[in-house]
């Protein structure tokens, strides 16, 4: 596995390399004239997002009886980010570890459901903001049976997330013991949303509400993109680059930090519409640069938090 992250590693480096040799120099440098405008939105856009889904957690921690401090909420958040940010398949080790950070085994066993249901949320609406993307793409784009494909996959991933039957007990069940264990660790992960999506319908609406509220600040880092390079844009254009970023960052998980993967998916989108690709390098290059900014911040803040305990049960 260490081997295939290596590798995987090491073509996304070449990836964009190429990427940049395609575009040119030129192109690039006139573009990232640009970024002293489109960073401090990307900045902002993703502070607000931050402040967003932290909140949605707390409150889902806090209908368990969990209060947590939301700066410390922020800071955890961020580490968990930068622990898996660099590693393949990122959010098998960033979940974990945002568990891990706010206590110990009991912790961990009280705040597991609200916790995967806060990101739960925010893969459905992922996977909704996704679709109307995809349904955009398919509207504006004369051959789109590629873009009808992404409107079913987001679909079946929607059906998935609000259906309320457990999907994964019966493939657990008929795996029996040879079943591989990030199975039953997906399982029990699936059956933690459910049962606080059942438990604190209230809590669970906040939540959900908090994180549709975040995905619109996706959406705006893309429009200052284009407002910045001058191209007049639409909202379904805006929504199918996002979508299509969206797909190729889950296509790109595999790939350690996705090195050369949100570059090529961005500069793809920006393309597949007409538009400079170079301004999609320059809007992956401002959310990555925002994005290990917000890592280093994560670690320095956890590593000077105090030890005292990550969370307090109420009486």
């Amino acid at each position: 596995m260490k081997r295939i992250r290596t590798i995987a590693g090491v073509a996304g480096c070449v990836a964009l390399v190429v990427l940049v040799r395609r575009l040119g120099l030129a192109s690039i440098a006139a573009q990232l004239r640009n970024l002293g405008v489109v960073l401090p939105i990307v900045l902002l856009a993703g502070l607000a997002r931050l402040v967003l889904q932290t909140k949605a957690w707390q409150i889902g921690l806090r209908a368990e009886g969990i209060d947590v401090p939301q700066p410390r909420l922020v800071s955890v958040r961020l580490a968990s980010q930068a622990a898996g940010y660099m590693m393949a398949l990122g959010p098998v080790v960033s979940e974990p570890a945002k568990l891990a950070l706010l206590g110990g085994p009991a912790g961990m066993a009280a705040a597991a459901p609200a916790t995967l249901f806060e990101t739960g949320a925010f893969w459905f609406t992922t996977a909704i903001l996704g679709l109307f993307g995809a349904c955009a793409g398919a509207l504006l784009l004369a051959h789109a049976r590629v873009v009808w494909l992404a409107v079913a996959v987001f679909s079946i991933g929607i059906w998935f997330l609000v259906t309320r039957r457990t999907l994964l007990s019966p493939l657990v069940r008929a795996a029996g013991v040879r079943g591989p264990k990030w199975l039953r660790a997906a399982e029990q992960a699936e059956i933690g949303i459910r049962s606080f999506r059942d438990r604190q319908k209230k809590a669970a609406g906040k939540v959900l509400l908090l994180d549709s509220i975040a995905q619109i600040f996706t959406l705006l880092e893309v429009a200052s993109v284009l407002w910045a390079a001058g191209i007049h844009c639409s909202l379904l254009q805006v929504l199918t680059i996002e979508a299509a970023g969206r797909v190729v960052k889950t296509l790109g998980a595999w790939v350690p930090g996705r090195i050369g993967m949100d570059e090529g998916g961005a500069a793809a989108s920006f393309a597949l519409l007409g538009f400079a690709p170079a301004a999609g390098l320059m809007l992956a290059g401002a959310r990555r640069i925002r994005d290990l900014l917000w890592c280093a911040t994560g670690i320095v803040w956890t590593t000077a938090a105090s030890p005292a305990p990550a969370y307090v049960q109420e009486r």
